[in-house]
């Protein structure tokens, strides 16, 4: 009997141990994290036309008037611009069509001369493919085809 009196105790001692405390202690404030503000609309329309024109000048300095000197004949480039406003970031799209079979697009960042992904395939989107790309690709994603090359890039080109 006696050292059943002791077990009880000894098992006392032990859950009275792992007894929850009378009050939980306060969980740290999870750190808030500032969000950058809203720019106006005259503030993205300004950043809008800085992105234009960089963009401008870049395509005037590689490309003078759209058109260069190719293997198979002269290779004809356009680009496009775009400010993406969520990212910060002014995107560049060069469009160098080689031959008639051969299309590359090249996305940039405009400011750091970041590529961000580049296509090169044939140029119809829109027709079965007669063949698959030789690359594709938007930062660390790979697509099968001109049609998810341009679903991939539209989210740094549109807004």
């Amino acid at each position: 009997m006696l050292w059943r009196m002791a077990l009880l105790a000894l098992l006392g001692m032990a859950s009275a141990c792992n007894a929850p405390p009378d009050s939980e202690p306060a969980q740290p404030a999870a750190p808030q994290l500032e969000t950058p503000p809203a720019l106006s609309k005259e503030r993205i329309a300004e950043l809008t036309g800085q992105c234009e024109k960089k963009s401008r000048e870049q395509f005037r300095r590689d490309w003078k008037d759209g058109g260069a000197p190719a293997q198979d004949g002269q290779a004809a480039a356009d680009f496009a611009s775009h400010y993406n406003a969520k990212l910060d970031t002014c995107f560049y799209l060069l469009t160098v069509k080689r031959s008639a079979d051969a299309v590359n697009l090249m996305l940039f960042d405009i400011n750091d001369g970041e590529q961000y992904g580049e296509y090169l395939g044939p140029p119809d989107a829109g027709s079965p493919q007669t063949g698959m790309p030789a690359t594709c690709r938007i930062e660390s994603m790979y697509c099968a085809s001109r049609r998810e090359w341009e679903v991939l890039a539209s989210s740094f080109m549109e807004d």
